[in-house]
């Protein structure tokens, strides 16, 4: 199984550096990057995030109830419990995008901001690559490979969690700050959650070891895809200051 776990991990390890090196992730922690645009990033990556958010206790249901379909019963199980714990997490982002709205709308009244609006924008790419991500993996040949998404997903709670939480402290008005649940509370909850990841991953190589390859894979998209997400999000955020600048 240690081959095969190294089989995996080396097939994600790049992607897994560019959470600490990639441009936008650097650019987002950046102690010198304008609070007016790190708020209006969080503005956006909350509206946004409701669409690739909203979806997932069911994909991991139905990975779940395919993984049953397929024979490996206890990785299955264990999809269905966890399909449970994320329901309503998208409520959170809405939340939290009204409130950075009002507080937004409070301290810039001369740029005032739709929270509803913003909630209904349509899809970016990224998006529509992180939903693609989800079906293919669920109606594939190897359903169970979910596990790698929802681990590397969320381990970036516990590699780049702290660290936005952490800018959003420096960065947010302490009005904003304090209604800001979703980052809040998923640097505290996927550790848990990316422990059990972390389970049914070896008990997925531990049986099907050939499988590590493919894994590595769906893991290296998955994170692609979020970084692609935040990528588009602090792009919109310094389109707007771009334009201030220039008005």
């Amino acid at each position: 199984m240690m081959e095969a776990l190294e089989t995996y991990r080396s097939g994600v390890s790049p992607a897994r550096q560019l959470l600490v090196g990639d441009a936008v992730i650097q650019r987002m922690m950046d102690p010198t990057l304008p609070p007016s645009v790190f708020h209006r990033f969080l503005i956006e990556f909350s509206a946004r995030a409701v669409q690739i958010t909203e979806p997932v206790e069911g994909w991991i249901r139905r990975a779940g109830e395919r993984t049953l379909a397929v024979g490996l019963s206890d990785v299955g199980e264990s999809l269905l419990m966890h399909s449970k714990h994320e329901a309503g997490h998208h409520l959170m982002l809405i939340d939290d995008t009204r409130h950075l709205v009002a507080v937004w709308n409070r301290e810039h009244p001369g740029d005032l901001l739709d929270a509803e609006v913003l909630l209904a924008e349509p899809s970016t790419p990224s998006i529509r690559e992180y939903i693609r991500l989800h079906e293919e993996t669920i109606a594939g040949e190897m359903p169970y490979a979910q596990v790698a998404i929802e681990l590397e997903i969320e381990s970036m709670s516990i590699s780049v969690g702290p660290k936005l939480l952490e800018q959003c402290k420096r960065m947010l008005s302490e009005d904003a700050f304090k209604g800001l649940s979703f980052v809040t509370e998923h640097v505290e909850l996927d550790v848990g959650h990316s422990a059990l990841n972390a389970v049914m991953l070896k008990k997925l190589l531990d049986r099907n070891p050939e499988a590590a390859e493919a894994l590595g894979r769906v893991g290296q998209r998955a994170i692609s895809a979020y970084l692609g997400f935040f990528q588009e999000c602090l792009a919109l955020a310094e389109a707007w200051n771009s334009r201030q600048a220039r008005a």
